[in-house]
């Protein structure tokens, strides 16, 4: 079964996330790759970070000039959090 999540908020790009049997996860709208390993990846876009968690994920495809990423491995669960506002002193 295939999910896909579209979320367009007032600000940032528009972001998309297709996830493929568990397997491959294909996403745009991503800013920047914060951390990755074997068992998550998380990533900026304008709807907040992103959190893929599972085992065996490694990155297949990044493209960061058009904001594409893709991870293939086993995907447990994905979150997202909200947008981190700049704090300034």
């Amino acid at each position: 079964m295939d999910k896909e999540t579209v979320l367009r908020p007032g600000t940032g790009k528009g972001h998309t996330l297709h996830l493929e049997e568990r397997r491959s996860v294909a996403l745009t709208g991503v800013e920047e790759v914060l951390a990755f390993d074997e068992n998550q990846v998380v990533l900026r876009t304008g709807s907040g970070e992103v959190a893929l968690m599972g085992e065996g994920l490694h990155v297949t495809r990044l493209m960061m000039d058009d904001g594409q990423l893709t991870v293939e491995g086993k995907i447990d669960s994905f979150f997202y959090t909200a947008p981190r506002k700049s704090r300034r002193l």
